[in-house]
């Protein structure tokens, strides 16, 4: 695994040698272009790397988080034709066992006997593995490759959050993903072309207490999307994203994110004031992750399921959108 002292000649430091954001790594780009080393700000500093696979006929979530006071990795995994779940969680303290890069495309890898989780990144792809003795009363075995596509742009965004904290994220959607994973005596494989990965690559200084939310959606014929709101609001930037055939059209305005009624399951609305936005996403699954470690908690509610509607491409034409699966989540952290 490459480790960094400093910032290298192709990207820009995020911070300075105390840890103060610097004004330069703030903004957004579609290509990674940020060193997110953190030195300074101990327990305040958030790192994490969370990957969301998505096929017709199942999905899987796995996180690896270094929260400076415990490491964090969990394994989530929903049968689409069955509805059945299963999941596991487990803490190292201080992120022992837990290596998180400074930048969004090295290998990382967190690393406890009940779960192991590890990503080994190759020029333009990755290999994807998880190992859980037993989970749900079953062995879990998970081998995918990951492809990363050269003109497959991405969400990278840096954004101050008051006083001293700040984010940098790098969202990257629609890779391409063959393999599948083994749980007991039952196979599940990606299917050709229709089988993405999704990566969430997080680093930051946090405030004790926050909410954000977030959806985003990956289709055959590189069509894609990414909405954000919460941790950007009050700055002025955003995370909002459409791809098409691979290349990125940043959002400027807001994407709304509303749910029709109170039940779990009632579909939600997505829907943007330049008329860019117009979905339905109909949640199949509801998952509720609890993590607490003393008096740090997070909630995190993540809806799986599908989005359909209609989007509009930089020159103004409609392209719809059928059932592509995806998900939506909220969470509020005191951590």
């Amino acid at each position: 695994m490459t480790s960094f002292t400093s910032a290298s000649p192709t990207f820009q430091a995020l911070c300075d040698a105390q840890g103060n954001l610097l004004p330069a790594a703030v903004g957004w780009s579609p290509r990674p272009r940020v060193h997110c080393a953190l030195p300074g700000h101990f327990g305040r500093r958030k790192r994490w790397n969370h990957w969301c696979i998505t096929t017709p006929r199942w999905m899987l979530s796995l996180t690896l988080a270094d929260l400076d006071y415990v490491g964090y990795g969990a394994a989530y995994f929903l049968d689409m034709e069955s509805g059945e779940v299963i999941s596991r969680t487990q803490f190292r303290p201080f992120g022992y066992g837990c290596k998180l890069p400074d930048t969004p495309l090295e290998s990382h890898e967190f690393r406890h006997p009940h779960l192991h989780l590890r990503a080994d990144a190759q020029p333009g792809r990755l290999r994807l593995t998880a190992l859980a003795p037993d989970i749900g009363g079953r062995p879990l075995n998970v081998a995918l490759d990951i492809q990363r596509p050269a003109h497959l742009e991405s969400v990278n965004l840096v954004v101050p959050l008051g006083r001293k904290g700040f984010h940098a994220t790098s969202r990257q959607l629609g890779l391409p993903t063959n393999g599948g994973l083994q749980l007991g005596d039952r196979q599940y494989e990606c299917e050709p072309g229709q089988s993405f990965a999704s990566l969430d690559f997080g680093r930051g200084v946090w405030p004790l207490r926050s909410h954000w939310m977030r959806a985003a959606f990956a289709a055959p014929g590189g069509i894609a999307g990414n909405f954000g709101s919460g941790w950007t609001d009050a700055s002025g930037l955003s995370e909002n994203a459409l791809w098409f055939g691979g290349e990125l059209l940043h959002l400027d305005c807001p994407v709304h994110l509303e749910q029709s009624q109170h039940d779990s399951l009632a579909p939600w609305r997505l829907s943007s004031d330049d008329q860019r936005v117009d979905l339905v996403f109909t949640p199949r699954q509801y998952h509720l992750a609890q993590p607490k470690v003393g008096p740090f908690h997070a909630s995190t509610g993540q809806w799986f399921g599908h989005f359909d509607g209609v989007l509009r491409d930089p020159s103004g034409e409609r392209v719809p959108v059928r059932s592509a699966l995806g998900w939506l989540g909220s969470t509020h952290a005191r951590w």
